[in-house]
C-alpha cells in the first residue's frame, strides 16, 4: 500500500487532503518584493546596493517569499519534519523567479547552480540530508543546468537560529572551504541557492572562500524566503 494513502497530504493552510498546499492557498503566496540582500532597502532585481559592495562579493539575490505563515510552515516540514517530496514544489517557485530575472536572463556567461554545504555530522548523523542541497539539485533538474559542489563546510558550528549578526559571523568563522572550482569555467555565473535568508552571513563567508580562490567569478544568490525577524 502506498504511503500517501496511509499518510495522505494535506494543506498546511486549510488542511485540504491532496497536496501540502492546495491551489486555493497557493493565491496567497506573492513574490517577494526586489530588495538589497545586506540592507533591505529597495534595489531593482535583487541586486546588491552600492554601500553594501564594499563589504560582501555578492552581486545579487533572487527572494522568492517573506519567511512567515504557509512558506514558513513548508520549509519547516523539509528542514525538521523530513517532507522532502515538498522540495519539488519550493523548486518549482524558485525556478519561475530565476527564470524572469532581468540580469539572469540577459547574461552571456554560463550558469552553475551550487548550494551551501552542510557539515558531515549535521547532514549524516542529525539530519540524514541537506535541504539547501536538495533544492539545488531539483533547481538545476527543472532549469536544466549543472549543479556543483564548490565548498564544503569542515566546521561544526552552533545553529544560526538565535544568534545576532555578530554572532552569527564569528560562528562561521574558518567554516567553509572551496572545493571543485577547476570545474567551473572562467567567468561563470555561481548561483548559490539556499532555504532562508536572515542576515546574509552565511552567503558571506562562504563567497569569499570562493572568490579568494576564483576572483573571475560572478557570484549571486537564490533563496526560498526573507526572515524579517
Amino acid at each position: 500500500m502506498r504511503l500517501d494513502v496511509l499518510f495522505p497530504r494535506e494543506c498546511v493552510g486549510c488542511r485540504t487532503v491532496g497536496s501540502y498546499l492546495c491551489p486555493q492557498c497557493k493565491k496567497s503566496l506573492y513574490a517577494h518584493p526586489e530588495i538589497c540582500p545586506f540592507c533591505h532597502k529597495p534595489s531593482a532585481d535583487f541586486q546588491t546596493c552600492f554601500s553594501c559592495k564594499t563589504h560582501t562579493p555578492v552581486k545579487g539575490i533572487i527572494i522568492g517569499f517573506s519567511y512567515e505563515t504557509l512558506l514558513k510552515k513548508l520549509i519547516i516540514k523539509v528542514k525538521f519534519g523530513h517532507k522532502k517530496d515538498i522540495i519539488s514544489f519550493l523548486a518549482e517557485r524558485l525556478a519561475l523567479l530565476v527564470q524572469t530575472n532581468t540580469l539572469l536572463k540577459n547574461q552571456h556567461s554560463p550558469l552553475i547552480i551550487t548550494f551551501v554545504p552542510s557539515h558531515w555530522r549535521r547532514k549524516y548523523l542529525e539530519k540524514g540530508y541537506n535541504q539547501s542541497e536538495l533544492l539545488a539539485k531539483e533547481l538545476a533538474n527543472q532549469l536544466g543546468l549543472p549543479m556543483l559542489t564548490l565548498a564544503k563546510k569542515c566546521k561544526y558550528t552552533l545553529s544560526q537560529l538565535k544568534l545576532s549578526r555578530e554572532q552569527r559571523t564569528k560562528n562561521l568563522n574558518d567554516a567553509f572551504v572551496a572545493t571543485g572550482l577547476e570545474r567551473v569555467p572562467r567567468n561563470a555565473t555561481i548561483l548559490i541557492v539556499d532555504d532562508v535568508l536572515t542576515t546574509g552571513s552565511t552567503i558571506t563567508q562562504l563567497a569569499n572562500v570562493i572568490t579568494q580562490k576564483r576572483s573571475d567569478l560572478t557570484l549571486r544568490w537564490a533563496v526560498l524566503a526573507r526572515n524579517m525577524r
